[in-house]
């Protein structure tokens, strides 16, 4: 964590190497917010690698699943990331080890690296549901059946080539701006564009007639999309505004972003098993059954599609 700003007239570059407080000292607000930490990624490591492990090897893949499975693989990262973050923070304070190096350099690239991209997946997949939803046989009739992983393979090599650069730069030269590059285009592209897909697919749910029934992969989309925008925000918000506004730049509210992030990569799995388990006899179902149900309705709704596509082509 990165928490007191030095500049000087040559060079601007962070140096948030220690606390406020005495060198050797763990403030018990700061100690507890990052136990909290810990424990959310806890969990969310073990529902992220459920979660890998049933979309990657035990249901058979389709559209969205393909984009589900590389959210939870970068969600995983995160969590890493944030856990290894805090962990070293806590030992370089308890041992009065400077607390910049290139280790955390590296646990910070991870970060940035899986942070950006799960924002860049959820975006592919906000816009290519509104797709779906507004224009449906344009999507059934065009959409190539590898789109989904060819999207997903393009944004892991731009993510990681930007990320290296930023972590290679910053070990070389000091500088440190790309990170904050990658926040702002988050905050001023990806997140609107998110938002304007999560509003556009909410007016289309309350516009369709109460028969018109919404499957659950419709609800997991929008839930993952909604709670996306409310937990990932304060993220994006603070290391902007820490570069400019030094009240920003304090371990409690960093430490408040890394709760809200891990958070977010956390209750995707949970979302996923809220939504696909059956209420009348929840305690029949096992896992992958409840993940089925989730995200197999997409392929058979697309095989409907297409026969309908089909009938009015050939009437």
């Amino acid at each position: 964590m990165e928490y007191n700003i030095s500049h000087n007239a040559t060079e601007s570059f962070h140096n948030r190497t220690s606390l406020p407080e005495d060198q050797g000292t763990i403030p018990l607000g700061v100690f507890l917010m990052i136990t909290i930490t810990l424990v959310i990624c806890l969990w969310g490591l073990v529902g992220n690698g459920g979660t890998i492990w049933l979309l990657g090897f035990r249901i058979k893949r389709n559209n969205f699943s393909v984009y589900f499975l590389n959210l939870s693989i970068a969600d995983f990262g995160v969590l890493i990331g944030l856990s290894a973050i805090d962990v070293y923070w806590l030992i370089a304070k308890a041992n009065h080890i400077e607390y910049d190096d290139p280790l955390k350099t590296l646990f910070r690239g991870l970060f940035l690296f899986m942070y950006s991209a799960g924002l860049c997946i959820l975006t592919a997949m906000s816009i290519d549901r509104c797709t779906a939803v507004f224009f449906p046989f344009w999507y059934q009739m065009h959409r190539s059946r590898k789109m989904s992983t060819i999207i997903c393979n393009i944004i892991w090599v731009f993510n990681f080539l930007f990320s290296s650069l930023h972590v290679i730069l910053l070990l070389t030269t000091g500088f440190y701006m790309l990170r904050f590059y990658q926040f702002l285009l988050n905050a001023l592209l990806l997140t609107p564009l998110m938002t304007l897909s999560t509003i556009a697919l909410s007016l289309k749910t309350y516009s369709l007639p109460s028969h018109h029934k919404q499957g659950k992969l419709w609800v997991t989309i929008l839930l993952t999309l909604l709670f996306f925008l409310f937990f990932a925000f304060p993220m994006n918000a603070i290391q902007y505004l820490s570069l400019y506004y030094p009240q920003f730049d304090n371990p409690y509210v960093y430490e408040y972003a890394y709760i809200c992030s891990s958070l977010n990569s956390t209750i995707n799995p949970l979302i996923y098993f809220l939504v696909g388990r059956d209420k009348r006899r929840p305690s029949r179902m096992i896992i992958r059954v409840i993940f089925e149900k989730v995200f197999k309705e997409e392929e058979s709704h697309g095989e409907e599609r297409e026969t309908s596509v089909t009938a009015k082509l050939d009437g």
